[in-house]
């Protein structure tokens, strides 16, 4: 029976490569092609928003190096403090299936929000169409949910102090994320979206 450590040491890199390439290198991509559209829509003068996406950046550096040495250099691992009480097989397997079941989620939510979907606030003239049907029936902000998830998911494969700060900070940045982009939809769509807001919760 393999190790689920060991396992885990091999199932992170192919998984973090996968999620980027289908996240944000297909998805970008295929939503330029169908919609003709750049997606990315944050500049730097929306300072809010630039300001909380390279909070995301760099946390997402902060990502592959756990990754990194986790599954190269092991023996310098404890550089980011393992907590070792919940270094166990049950939450690790717990935390795989978190880990795919987000990028699933992300995925399908990126693809329901169709022509809508944006990356940022797009202060333009475009107004784009209020999803809420689909994955947006049960939650206003799937994709987000999923990213969060990703990062509990992680969490529990190799939890340490490290992890537990990425986690909490991606609750943070995401949340102030929301709380400017519901503005923005509420000035879009006016009472439609206050009406959406009333059914459907933030998260789930």
């Amino acid at each position: 029976m393999v190790n689920i450590d060991v396992f885990c040491r091999f199932f992170l890199p192919i998984y973090i490569v996968a999620y980027m390439v289908i996240l944000y290198v297909v998805n970008v991509r295929s939503f330029k092609k169908k919609y003709d559209f750049d997606p990315r829509v944050i500049t730097k003068n929306d300072k809010l928003m630039y300001f909380y996406q390279r909070c995301r950046d760099l946390t997402f550096l902060f990502i592959l190096a756990n990754i990194f040495f986790y599954s190269f250099l092991h023996e310098l691992y404890y550089l980011f403090v393992p907590i070792k009480y919940l270094d166990v097989e049950i939450l690790k397997l717990a935390g795989i299936f978190i880990l795919l079941g987000s990028g699933v989620l992300t995925r399908v939510s990126q693809i329901q929000l169709k022509g809508s979907y944006r990356i940022g606030i797009d202060k333009s003239e475009t107004k784009t169409d209020l999803v809420t049907d689909g994955i947006y029936s049960r939650s206003r902000n799937p994709i987000v949910l999923g990213m969060i998830l990703s990062s509990l998911g992680l969490f529990l494969v190799t939890p340490n102090l490290i992890t537990f700060v990425i986690l909490v900070l991606a609750y943070v940045n995401c949340t102030a994320r929301i709380i400017l982009e519901e503005e923005h939809l509420y000035k879009l769509h006016g009472e439609a979206y206050l009406s959406y807001q009333k059914k459907t919760r933030r998260w789930f």
